[in-house]
């Protein structure tokens, strides 16, 4: 199922703007502030959510890739050295070759521990005070922080796929209201109606019931409602991306 969540929330601020307007029928305000307001909130802000954690993530995603890509020369140098005076050390592979964040991670901090248990002998401490021993910890730092922004942003996008449903089922009865009480041509409801998608002509109202002009994403045809419904009435759509994936190997 695909939702365009960008145009569901542009919708649905339409849909609060309208019941707020002193120049549309009370009814509206009325009916919205009964049965729709607290759904539709909900979905807006957690909306603002997901756009906040999207932030986040990409700017600690990028500090973290950055890191990793100027400690691969360090981490290879340290490993060779290492396994050349302790032969017997079982050590990771190269940071490129692990395939998560964790494994990356575990990658520095192991190779890290087996230097610090040898501080105080010469190959040790050259390497704790070289490129690799100086730049660990800050790598370690740049992808601890960004699988904690990794795991803001799944649960963003969680809580905006749950607030979907009610939201969802509350605009189109505010809409059918708004329809009644302003008329199929209205403005008011061409702001707020969703037209079929290209391709699924005689699916949906047509003429004065377009909206904007942008196509609607896939999903629930008849009478142009075409966001897409949840399946089973209310469940939410599946959240996009992975748990764990930052930052890509």
């Amino acid at each position: 199922m695909n939702i365009d969540y960008d145009r569901f929330t542009r919708i649905l601020t339409r849909c609060a703007e309208l019941a707020t307007d002193p120049a549309q029928p009370p009814i509206l305000g009325s009916v919205y502030k009964a049965m729709a307001e607290e759904k539709i909130t909900k979905f807006l802000t957690a909306s603002k959510k997901v756009d906040a954690a999207l932030t986040a993530f990409a700017k600690e995603n990028r500090e973290a890739l950055k890191a990793l890509d100027a400690l691969d020369a360090p981490y290879r140098v340290a490993r060779a050295a290492v396994l050349a005076v302790l032969p017997e050390a079982v050590l990771p592979d190269t940071l490129k070759s692990q395939p998560t964040d964790t494994d990356k991670l575990n990658a520095i901090e192991r190779l890290l521990d087996v230097i610090d248990d040898n501080a105080g002998k010469p190959w040790a401490d050259t390497l704790l005070q070289g490129p690799f021993g100086q730049q660990a910890p800050g790598t370690i730092k740049e992808i601890n922080e960004a699988i904690t922004a990794s795991t803001a942003r799944s649960a963003a996008l969680t809580d905006r796929a749950a607030a979907y449903g009610p939201a969802y089922e509350v605009y189109l009865a505010f809409k059918r209201v708004v329809r009644n009480a302003c008329g199929p041509g209205s403005k008011e409801y061409r702001r707020i109606h969703l037209r079929a998608s290209p391709g699924s002509a005689g699916k949906g109202e047509a003429g004065a019931d377009a909206t904007d002009g942008e196509p609607a994403p896939s999903g629930e045809a008849g009478a142009g409602d075409t966001v897409s419904t949840p399946a089973g009435g209310g469940a939410p759509e599946p959240v996009p991306g992975g748990q764990n994936d930052s930052p890509p190997a």
